[in-house]
């Protein structure tokens, strides 16, 4: 990403100011997106500590009494449940407006495109860092599994 538009955004010096003053500036376009970061990823921790919740309850218990490759199978199986649903649910939650678009006297798009703004159009502002957390932390019989075909598979190899 450049911050310098043009043949001067290869200039370091240059690049870094330009960075530094958008990294500083406090304006409605970083209240929007610090504010729809802390949206997005509350609505987004609490749909998949629900859904991390009922996987963990769905996929059985992890047991050291079947073999390697069926319990590779598990481990797939859940990865490809966590795959699809983290699909679906980015799409339910994406239809969410951000907060800010239901003031349009306070803040008008126009005028914030202007400035930097782009609506539905910043991935680094949902919160997919906290959610990933709570999706996977709710689920300790996967990363018993994951732990221990580790291990197995570590053995055979060493």
């Amino acid at each position: 990403m450049s911050y310098v538009p043009g043949n001067k955004s290869e200039d370091p010096r240059i690049h870094f100011q330009a960075g530094m003053r958008d990294l500083l500036r406090v304006d409605k376009v970083r209240l929007i997106n610090v504010v729809g970061s802390v949206q997005y990823g509350i609505i987004y921790s609490i749909v998949f500590f629900i859904i991390g919740i009922i996987l963990h309850s769905v996929f059985p218990v992890f047991t050291t009494k079947i073999s390697l490759l069926s319990l590779f199978g598990w481990i797939l199986l859940q990865c490809l449940v966590i795959i699809l649903i983290t699909f679906y649910v980015r799409k339910l939650i994406e239809s969410i407006p951000g907060i800010f678009s239901f003031f349009p006297k306070y803040f008008n798009v126009s005028d914030l495109q202007a400035k930097g703004f782009i609506p539905y159009g910043v991935e680094e502002f949902k919160g997919d860092m906290a959610s990933s957390i709570v999706l996977i932390g709710t689920q300790y019989r996967l990363l018993e599994k994951i732990a221990y075909l580790t291990e197995e598979v570590a053995k055979l190899i060493f």
